[in-house]
């Protein structure tokens, strides 16, 4: 005789299903969460938890500060009470002495003949100290300026900057605002492409903004602005603070490059820097 109950058959595909999927849910959190993340430029040093923030976008302050790549300096001015108090000191009449062996070059008016060379009239002061300084240092690449810049004193770099800072800045065509290009270059001065990481043209060197040491870029030779941010884009010039240029460069396609370079080399400055 039995007792009416019937033996109840247990399906184990059922467990083996949930097995499977906890498995890959786990190897999916290490994979991305994880091994990704330190498998990434700069991640040397990079422990778990720092590894997990930066799989998420998230800060961590625990995280190693990675080690300076060697090649690649950054500007080693500082923009400190007693910098900009040396900015003041300034000679700009000896400065003019001075930059009689820069006329050849940057033209006697401070603007250049040449589209590959800048024109430096109506810098600000400390917008030139930064780059002579950056010059002097090695910084930036001396191969063409170091031979000038080298024998020079800082207060030679304060002289000169205080000089082309005083000159009248240039001035070019007036640009048509329905072109194609302009439109393409106002919104990226003016707003930037906050999706692409890219930070609005003016938030350093005006006229919305400032950002010490940033050069005004009204009036400035197309092509030297072509090639300058080429230049940050591909990383053969560093020596922006904190990598703002590169940064922004780098998300810019060729064609952004041009019309920006065509825009501000076309526009007359407006004083803001």
């Amino acid at each position: 005789m039995t007792d009416g109950k019937q033996p109840v058959l247990r399906d184990t595909r059922f467990a083996v299903w949930i097995g499977a999927t906890a498995g890959l849910f786990v190897f999916a959190l290490a994979v991305g969460f994880i091994w990704l993340p330190s498998a990434q430029r700069g991640a040397d040093g990079l422990d778990l938890w720092a590894a997990i923030c930066r799989a998420v976008g998230l800060p961590n302050g625990n995280a190693r500060i990675s080690a300076p790549i060697a090649g690649q300096p950054a500007s080693q001015v500082a923009w400190t009470t007693e910098t900009r108090r040396r900015l003041a000191q300034g000679n700009a009449s000896v400065g003019a002495a001075l930059a009689q062996v820069c006329n050849d070059c940057h033209g006697t008016a401070g603007i250049s003949a040449d589209a590959i060379i800048p024109n430096l009239a109506g810098q600000s002061a400390a917008a030139i100290y930064k780059q002579l300084d950056d010059y002097k240092s090695g910084k930036r690449d001396p191969a063409l300026m170091g031979v000038y810049v080298f024998p020079l004193s800082d207060q030679n770099l304060l002289d000169l900057a205080a000089h082309y800072a005083l000159l009248p800045s240039p001035s070019g065509d007036a640009v048509s605002t329905q072109s194609s290009t302009s439109t393409v270059a106002r919104r990226l001065i003016d707003v930037g492409a906050p999706l692409r990481g890219i930070a609005p043209c003016a938030s350093c060197h005006g006229p919305v903004g400032v950002t010490p040491g940033a050069p005004g870029l009204d009036g400035q030779q197309r092509a030297y602005l072509e090639l300058q941010m080429q230049s940050f884009k591909d990383g053969t010039r560093r020596n922006d603070i904190s990598e703002q240029m590169r940064s922004v460069a780098r998300q810019l396609t060729s064609e952004e490059i041009a019309m920006l370079a065509a825009h501000y080399s076309s526009i007359s400055d407006t004083g803001g820097r």
